[in-house]
């Protein structure tokens, strides 16, 4: 009778952490200035609810093949993913972030490690992050610097010309 407890209960904590039916709002950002920053960032952030309201169940997300967990804020109750690529590697380009569940997860690593198709894994669902891709200008504007020599330039001729009188 105790070994059916305990595995009731084990089934009922294993059931707890599948999210069924997720309502789901996302938003992101990612750095377009490689002036100050050394790498470009990506950032997703989603509200996630369940139909069977679970709690402290955990998310990942899968970035073009890579794992990636997601954490959650105390304070907004929101989920956040966050990848980093060089520069180099940030030109205008499309993610598509495939959230899922630890079950789901757990079914996409198999069919991973056995050479299987892992499209075939659905995920709770998937957000696009769109990205414009990464400049590198200076912050200081063209003609901020042309403005300043010229300022410079009629500085130094009223000063000369100053000099010039007896």
């Amino acid at each position: 009778m105790f070994k059916l407890a305990i595995l009731v209960c084990c089934l009922s904590a294993t059931v707890q952490s599948l999210c069924e039916s997720p309502k789901w709002a996302s938003s992101s950002f990612s750095t377009t200035d490689g002036f100050f920053h050394f790498q470009t960032t990506y950032i997703v952030e989603f509200s996630l609810q369940c139909a069977n309201n679970i709690r402290d169940a955990s998310f990942f997300a899968v970035v073009n093949g890579k794992v990636l967990q997601a954490a959650v804020s105390e304070e907004t109750s929101k989920y956040q993913v966050s990848w980093q690529h060089e520069h180099p590697e940030s030109g205008s380009q499309n993610f598509d972030v495939k959230i899922f569940d630890e079950e789901q997860l757990a079914a996409y690593k198999k069919a991973e490690r056995s050479g299987e198709d892992v499209s075939t894994v659905k995920p709770l669902f998937t957000t696009t992050h769109s990205h414009a891709g990464v400049t590198k200008n200076s912050p200081i504007a063209s003609e901020t610097v042309i403005t300043v020599i010229l300022l410079a330039a009629v500085y130094f001729a009223v000063n000369a010309k100053s000099q010039l009188k007896p």
